[in-house]
């Protein structure tokens, strides 16, 4: 047995000295780091938002940074582009514009913004075109109905700028809290998630105090709501609004102090005055028709 038991051991031996013998690893290690080339959206969005701003633009669809509980599918190359400089010029530079600098936006806008070719629908029917991430990200929705309607300022403002805006109060609420004094106004009025069947028209929700269906959710809501709706609005617009079919002037006047707290907010947290945000908005606006939104240098 001894004699057998040596004679596997040296079988062994040589066959493990035989293994390295022949087998020589590789200096090189196997995780590469390749780099796809660059396209001219990629350098536009380097040069435009990563460098002034600090900001990354994910629009090749990448599953893991969108929510996988809705069916969603890519943003086009063609609405990418769009949405990009669309957003430049009527959502970054206005606050450059009236700040002096692109200190303010570099330091408190989102550094990641995903798009997303579709839109969101929840299971009680309401539409998702856009959500936060922990005051980091900003996740856009329904680029590919993008170039039909590029230039109807009323459809970018409802599904982009409005979205844009919204979610940038959000993160800037985050930052710094906006004053607990703005939750008493409305109190209890608050409805949570049925908003959307409490308050079936814009009318409706104005009489109640909330500037939206959305807005009658909660108080954080309410405030970004607000804000995202009196800027992207010109002043005969944002009046017009007010005064939609069932509106009251019992409601009109509770919006009114509530918007006093969120101008006051933004000019004493962040120095930004609403009205000439809007103003600079506006004159953008009028150029909208003979914009640019395709070409890319």
């Amino acid at each position: 047995m001894k004699i057998k038991y040596n004679l596997v051991c040296l079988v062994l031996i040589s066959l493990i000295y035989t293994s390295c013998k022949k087998e020589k690893l590789s200096e090189e290690s196997v995780f590469v780091n390749s780099q796809l080339p660059k396209n001219a959206l990629d350098n536009y969005i380097y040069n435009n938002y990563t460098v002034p701003y600090n900001i990354d633009i994910i629009y090749k669809y990448v599953d893991r940074e969108s929510d996988q509980t809705y069916n969603l599918v890519p943003a086009t190359y063609d609405g990418s582009i769009r949405m990009t400089k669309l957003l430049l010029n009527f959502g970054l530079k206005p606050y450059d514009d009236i700040t002096g600098s692109k200190a303010f936006m570099r330091a408190y806008f989102p550094k990641i913004l995903t798009y997303i070719g579709t839109s969101s629908v929840k299971s009680n029917g309401t539409i998702v075109l856009g959500t936060a991430e922990g005051g980091k990200k900003i996740n856009l929705y329904n680029l590919n109905n993008l170039a039909a309607n590029s230039t109807s300022i009323s459809y970018l403002n409802k599904y982009y700028f409005h979205v844009i805006h919204h979610e940038f109060q959000h993160i800037l609420n985050q930052t710094k809290p906006f004053p607990t004094s703005f939750n008493t106004i409305s109190g209890v009025g608050y409805v949570g998630d049925v908003w959307n069947t409490t308050y079936v028209t814009d009318g409706a929700a104005i009489a109640a105090g909330f500037i939206s269906p959305y807005a009658s959710k909660e108080s954080t809501e309410d405030f970004a709501e607000l804000y995202s709706f009196y800027i992207t609005l010109s002043a005969s617009e944002y009046t017009a609004y007010l005064n939609s079919t069932g509106s009251t002037a019992a409601g009109i006047a509770i919006i009114n102090t509530k918007m006093e707290v969120v101008k006051t907010y933004m000019k004493n947290e962040y120095g930004i005055d609403m009205d000439a945000l809007r103003a600079n908005i506006q004159a953008k606006v009028a150029g909208l028709s003979t914009f640019d939104q395709t070409t890319l240098p």
